[in-house]
């Protein structure tokens, strides 16, 4: 089978499993990059795919910069590709077998996160005159509160929000649903945005929860980096804000007030905990050396 032929149907197999639209993209990236490597040294099927050939790409991986982020995403979806395909008996051999996946140790750690301190005032300083202002300060309450990344908070329908019990349902990666808490600072935000939401319409209602100010429609990345942009200079900060920089700091904040590392990777929605991990390097002391006691280091993210 060549190569080109079992990756279509490795992505339709996917597709079928109700993989979304993004992520089909992601692995067809992914594996073309993979496929046009093998190319270059002649080698045109998946049956005549060797240990070698992986270990070449991985190494290219490493020459052309890639960060420690990326060459785990390219040669996970490698390892995952090669065992469906050896679990399915297109190929006798998986090369990916003992393909090894980077440390986590060799990546550099996200920024360093803000404090709470930091937090609160940046929330405080968030204006409360108009629905905008409303809608910006739910929207970085829920990023916080929540430990949202910016598309699942984007994607958030007014049927997730379950007032009732004050909590909210995420759409998170690989169609992955997750409940979680609304806290008492994004409730209130919330209460005073949902009082107004109805003046941002222009036409029929589509349900999306944060809605653009002169259009009616979902809200946009670009609108959200302008607010932080503009919320930076206001308060006369140095450092950049951006919106995954409020995720990372409730990582760091849960786990600095004893939270289960299998909570928090819980929380953040996280499939794999070596994702999660990656934050007790940020945070000294107990939790990381009762976390190495608890759980051994997996080589192998799938």
């Amino acid at each position: 089978m060549l190569m080109k032929e079992a990756i279509r149907e490795y992505l339709e197999a996917r597709r079928v499993q109700n993989a979304s639209p993004k992520t089909l993209v992601l692995l067809g990236r992914r594996l073309g990059y993979l496929s046009r490597f093998l190319l270059r040294r002649r080698v045109k099927r998946a049956t005549e795919v060797n240990p070698g050939d992986l270990t070449g790409y991985a190494a290219q991986l490493a020459r052309r910069g890639a960060s420690h982020e990326t060459r785990c995403a390219y040669l996970s979806a490698v390892c995952v590709f090669f065992r469906w395909l050896a679990e399915r008996g297109r190929i006798l051999v998986n090369p990916a077998r003992h393909l090894v996946i980077p440390e986590e140790d060799e990546a550099p750690l996200p920024a360093p996160p803000l404090t709470e301190e930091e937090v609160s005032r940046i929330l405080d300083h968030l204006p409360r005159r108009s629905v905008v202002d409303l809608r910006n300060r739910l929207h970085l309450e829920l990023l916080y509160g929540c430990g949202l990344r910016i598309t699942e908070s984007l994607e958030l329908r007014v049927s997730d929000i379950d007032m009732a019990n004050r909590s909210v349902r995420i759409r998170g990666k690989f169609g992955k649903i997750r409940v979680l808490p609304i806290m008492r600072g994004a409730l209130g935000a919330l209460k005073d945005y949902m009082a107004l939401r109805r003046s941002l319409l222009r036409g029929p209602d589509s349900g999306v929860l944060l809605l653009g100010k002169t259009t009616g429609r979902p809200l946009t990345p670009p609108l959200l980096y302008q607010v932080l942009r503009n919320l930076r200079r206001r308060l006369g900060l140095k450092r950049r804000l951006n919106p995954h920089l409020f995720r990372h700091s409730i990582a760091v904040h849960l786990l600095q007030r004893g939270a289960d590392i299998r909570h928090v990777q819980e929380f953040l929605g996280h499939a794999s905990i070596d994702t999660t991990k990656v934050y007790l390097r940020m945070v000294p002391g107990r939790l990381k050396e009762d976390y190495d006691k608890a759980m051994p280091v997996i080589a192998v993210k799938t």
